[in-house]
């Protein structure tokens, strides 16, 4: 079988689009982007994650005012937060794969989308945090608050982790990104160097 690129040309074409027009999204198309997302593989099929479709503007704005990598959320027609519950042992996994399936079906409804981090990002990138089995074993306070606030507005409980808010909407923003080539990235059988 040769390869036919045309397949899978629309993924290639994906970036993050911060720019929305005012169109609002229907609600049937929310509901069947959450619905690929909870096809998504999951780890023993534990399905741990729940979805929060927003589309009302104060809420909006309220996450917006929140979280610092999201402040054009404000103005996006619409956007899902994924939450898992953290007591899974692939949570970051499971609702990580949900996400995705969001922005990939996001895209074949002509919707453009940006990933927005949850409350397992930057701060694995301090080399103070101690780790346990891969995750820190406390959270600093500055993200435990961040968290904790996002949480609240949309009234998520204690024990479930938000994985990422994905920003949608229709948008004519395309830009090219710069992207390691397939050669530089691409290892067969073994890393070779």
């Amino acid at each position: 079988m040769s390869a036919n690129p045309e397949k899978t040309a629309f993924l290639k074409d994906i970036r993050s689009i911060r720019t929305y027009k005012d169109t609002p999204i229907d609600d049937e198309i929310l509901k069947d982007l959450v619905d690929a997302a909870r096809m998504a593989p999951t780890a023993r099929n534990i399905q741990p994650w729940e979805f929060v479709v927003i589309t009302d503007r104060e809420v909006l704005t309220q996450l917006a005012d929140i979280h610092v990598n999201g402040r054009f959320l404000k103005d996006a027609p619409a956007a899902i937060v994924v939450l898992c519950r953290r007591e899974t042992d692939y949570f970051i996994e499971d609702g990580s794969a949900a996400t995705q399936n969001i922005i990939v079906a996001a895209r074949l409804y002509d919707l453009k989308s940006c990933w927005i981090g949850g409350c397992k990002g930057p701060y694995y990138e301090n080399d103070d945090i101690a780790m346990c089995e891969g995750v820190p074993c406390k959270i600093p306070p500055m993200y435990d608050d961040l968290c904790s606030k996002l949480k609240e507005i949309v009234k998520a409980p204690v024990d479930m982790e938000l994985i990422s808010i994905v920003s949608l909407g229709y948008s004519d923003e395309h830009f090219v990104a710069e992207k390691r080539e397939l050669e530089e990235v691409l290892h067969w059988n073994q890393f070779k160097q």
